[in-house]
Parts: structure tokens; sequence; C-alpha cells
């Protein structure tokens, strides 16, 4: 939550978002820093530590998450902190450090709860070696600061909570409010090695099928010997699929996750280096409990990014007793193969080399999504003997697995038939607020449909309410109208649960003259046809004329 805030105030400050991926981008630099901080103290020399920072800097989904609003980065930068201070309190313990150390192990599990997963080892470790050296007195005030710095910082949020959800953390199952649960519902030593083959298969994909199916047969192969399944619901929320993608959600790792565990294997057959090896224990562990305590899901590859800035400084090590020749040419390999996710983020791509680039390797999709504007006819005619139309999971499988020139073919008829058009395309391409649609996968004409309503809107409007099916939120609607519309003007949900009424904000009047809607079936639902002046259409959207200002709200029934 506490990167949400930093985004908050910076739009307040700066009046429009265009410096808010600073806030990621600032904390990568940091975390970069960070690395090679933790590699000094643990007695790396410079060159190394600089080698490192270099590593952690060229990560992909780190690149990749440096140029988002996401929290991942910012969560990472106060996980890294927190481990440095640590580190600096084991080797000589003073206050000053020791707060440091709480200040940020606080802050980043406020930014996101997944970094207490990563720390707890930590915490357990600092402990006994500070009961050990410096008594009792020291660890229990260390301890006291601790809790109540966590109470100070999350107790409001947990009461707020309570207040709405009746659960200081999250909605239960049953409540109206309650939209996924996130934490595993069954525990045990298999169910957790499921979730460590799942996890760690994020980050094997190639943009290579064969490879990509291997690693999947591998995977399905384990689940079978374990007597566990691979998509059990209760441990997982995503069907797992061994995938390669440049895009900020979803990228693995190969190389660096190779490169930590090649490093890892090296020091347990190592003498020395006893804080390393903590280190190295800690990440284990860490990586168990998160496997434990939270369902797999297809973007857990942003999740990991702490667990790859601690593994950085484990290949910094390794690679520190290679010849100089060696440590440049692998740290050059690093940075080599870091380009294509600089320049060809499938969100926001520099250069558009994606549709060259898969037509070269001969990578296609293992499962085809047929866009919702294409014919699935054309589709059917041109591809049948390669994809299985009968069958949707809920894209198309593959019936088997082509030669590389068969693959070639596809791709051809898949380029021929607009299925790569938005690959050709590079970031300047469009006006910057669409970029802010293109999640919207279901309504691909959202963003011309919306302009075109926009255009209907009054110069003077104050107020638009918003009455939504789906859950995707309204910034990109905003991100037009606040250029259009007066700097006083609001856009608020007008349908919603009635359990938001006991929030502030529900108390205070919103009249309004105009409401979005995504499904003309609310309108019908909630909306009095006396009280409607005019419904303009588009394809996915319709805009409501009043005939006079409303301030009702709508709550939605089953």
């Amino acid at each position: 939550m506490l990167s949400e805030y930093l985004l908050l105030h910076l739009m307040a400050l700066s009046g429009n978002d265009c410096l808010l991926n600073l806030v990621q981008w600032s904390a990568m630099i940091g975390v970069v820093f960070g690395v090679g901080l933790i590699g000094k103290e643990l007695g790396l020399n410079f060159r190394n530590q600089l080698i490192a920072s270099i590593l952690q800097l060229a990560l992909p989904i780190g690149i990749l998450e440096a140029s988002t609003t996401q929290n991942d980065y910012v969560a990472t930068f106060f996980f890294i902190s927190f481990v440095y201070f640590g580190l600096k309190v084991l080797t000589n313990f003073n206050w000053n450090d020791a707060l440091w150390m709480i200040f940020c192990l606080v802050l980043g599990g406020f930014t996101k709860y997944t970094v207490f997963f990563y720390a707890f080892p930590y915490c357990v470790w600092i402990g006994f070696q500070l009961l050990k050296k410096e008594g009792l007195k020291v660890a229990l005030g260390l301890f006291c600061a601790a809790f109540f710095s966590l109470c100070l910082v999350f107790s409001p949020f947990f009461w707020r909570n309570y207040q709405l959800f009746n659960n200081i953390l999250s909605p239960s199952f049953g409540h109206p409010l309650f939209v996924e649960n996130i934490a595993t519902e069954k525990y045990g030593v298999l169910y957790t090695l499921s979730n460590v083959a799942k996890n760690a298969g994020l980050h094997l994909g190639l943009p290579n099928l064969a490879w990509n199916i291997q690693i999947d047969n591998s995977i399905a192969r384990f689940h079978e010997l374990i007597g566990i399944s691979i998509n059990d619901s209760l441990i997982s929320l995503d069907t797992y699929r061994t995938q390669f993608v440049i895009q900020e959600d979803m990228s693995g790792n190969i190389l660096m996750f190779l490169s930590c565990i090649s490093a890892s294997i090296w020091l347990l057959f190592q003498k020395g280096y006893p804080k390393f090896k903590g280190l190295l224990w800690c990440i284990i562990i860490g990586f168990l409990i998160f496997c434990t305590a939270a369902k797999f899901q297809l973007w857990s590859t942003r999740t990991h990014l702490p667990l790859f800035a601690e593994g950085a400084v484990l290949a910094g090590l390794a690679l520190s007793k290679l010849s100089e020749k060696w440590k440049v040419g692998i740290t050059f390999l690093f940075v080599l193969a870091s380009l294509p996710y600089v320049i060809n983020n499938f969100n926001k791509p520099l250069i558009p080399l994606r549709y060259v680039s898969k037509y070269f390797l001969g990578y296609i999709p293992k499962h085809l999504c047929v866009p919702m504007e294409a014919q699935e006819f054309s589709y059917r005619k041109m591809l049948s003997t390669a994809y299985d139309f009968e069958r949707r999971e809920p894209c198309f499988p593959l019936k088997t697995s082509p030669a590389y020139w068969e693959r070639r073919e596809i791709i051809a008829k898949l380029g021929s038939l607009g299925y790569y058009n938005k690959e050709d395309e590079n970031i300047f391409k469009h006006p910057r607020e669409y970029y802010f649609f293109i999640a919207d996968k279901e309504n691909p004409s959202s963003y011309s449909d919306f302009k075109a309503l926009a255009k209907l809107l009054p110069n003077n409007t104050q107020t638009l309410g918003i009455m939504f099916n789906k859950k995707l939120g309204f910034y990109h609607y905003w991100s037009i109208l606040n250029k259009q519309l007066p700097p006083t003007w609001d856009m608020k949900y007008v349908l919603c649960h009635k359990e938001y009424l006991a929030l502030p904000n529900a108390s205070r009047i919103f009249a309004y003259e105009y409401v979005l809607c995504d499904d003309e079936q609310l309108i019908d639902k909630y909306i009095s046809k006396g009280a409607v002046a005019a419904i303009y259409r588009t394809k996915s959207l319709l805009l409501v004329r009043f005939k006079r200002p409303s301030s009702h709200y709508y709550f939605i029934t089953q």
C-alpha cells in the first residue's frame, strides 16, 4: 500500500501522472546500489560488488517492472535495505542500524505483504545472534521496538478492514466483497513441493516451443510422482504452463535463475563464508514459506524480485572466483540478454521486433487465443491442421509439435490474419492514453468507443457516474476526460455493494447528470426509464444522460 501512497502524493504534487513510473524506477536504482552494499558488507571487493549490481540491473522482470506503477520493486527496495542493515547489526550492533532495519522491514511489509515471508528467516537468524552476543535485554528491546512499529503502521488499516469486512486482513469467503483467496488452503510438504516446482518453472521458459513443452511434461510427471494435482485450486489460482513472454507481469529470469542455482550449489560445498551461507539459507527458507503460504499464480515472477536481488549477491560471489576474462564475459552476456526486455516490452515496445523474432525462431503460440474482433471462421479455415478448434481451454491448443519450417508457415498465416498486427507497432504510434486501454482484452474497441462518447460530454461537465459490470477500474477513462473537463470535475462509482456505505466517502453527496456504463442490462435493471433523457451507444460502452442531476447510489443485487 505504501507504493500507492507514494504514487498518490507524487500525482497530487505534479498535477499529472507523467512522473509516476519514477517511483518504481527509483526503487530499482536503490536495489541495484543495495545489492552492491550487501556485497560490500559480506566482503566482496568493489569490482565484484559492481558485477553483482550489474546482474541485478540486467534482471528481465526488474527491467520491465521499473517502468510500471506496480509495487514489487518498491517492496524489494525496502527488503534489501532491511537485509543490509540486518547484516550490519550482525557484524557490529548499534541502535541506529537496528532501528533502520526495523523501519525498512515495516515499510517493506506495508508495501507488499510477501516481504514478511522472505524476511522471517532473517528475523530469526538476527534475533538468535543478538540474543547470543548482546543478551536478552537488547534482543527483547529490539523485538518490542519492531512490534510497536508494526502496530503503529498497521493498526489503523486493520481497524478499517475490520469495520468494513469483519476481518482485519480481507473479506472472508461468503462476504459480498470477497474477490479471491490468495492464501493456500492445503498445507503439507507435498503441497509446498508442488508450488516450488511450479514457481521455479515460471523462470525456465524460452522462445522455443519444444523446450517449453518438455518443461511442462517434466513438471507434470513430478506431480504424478508426488501424487498431487498440478492445478489443485486449493494451492493454485492459475493453470500452470511454461511460457516465454516479455511482459511486465509474467516474464521469467532464466539466466539469473540458473546462475543462482549454480552459485548456491557451489557455495554449499565451500568451506567458510558463514554469512553468505546464512544469506543462502534465508533465501531457501523464505522461498519455501512463500510457496507454502501463497497460491501459485502465473504472475508470481514479479513477487520473486527480492529472491533474485539476494541471489545476485551469491552470483557475484561465485563470479569473483573466476578469471577477469570470464567475469567480464559472463557479465556482458547478462547485459546482452537483457536488451530485448529494454526495447521490446509487449506493453511499451520501443522497436517493433516481436514478429520478426518470432518468425526467425519459429515461436508459435502453444494455445491460440483468437482476438475478439477477429472472425473465428478465418482462423479455423487456415489453421485447423495445426490447432484443435474443437477444444477451447479457453484458447485452442496445438494438435502436435510442428517442425521448425511448419511453425514458420503457421506464423506467416497468423500474420496474414492480423494476429501480430499490434506486435509491429512501437510505443510512439498512438497517443499516450491509448496504452491505458490495452489491458481491456475483451473489448479492443474500448479506446475508440470512449473517445467518441467523450465528445458528447459538455466541457463544463462536473461529474460522471460509473456503472460497470467489469472490474478493471476507470482510470483509463479518467486520463482522457481529465484533459477535457474542468479541474474540479469528479468521477465515481454509482453502482456498488451496500457494504461500502460504511465508508466516510459514501456520506458525501455526489450529484451527476451522466453515467458511463458497459452493460445495457444494468441500465434496464437499476435506472428508471423516466429519469433518462438519452442513451448514446457504442460497441462496448454506453453513456446515459439524465433529465435532471441525480445523487442516488445503486446497490448490486444478485
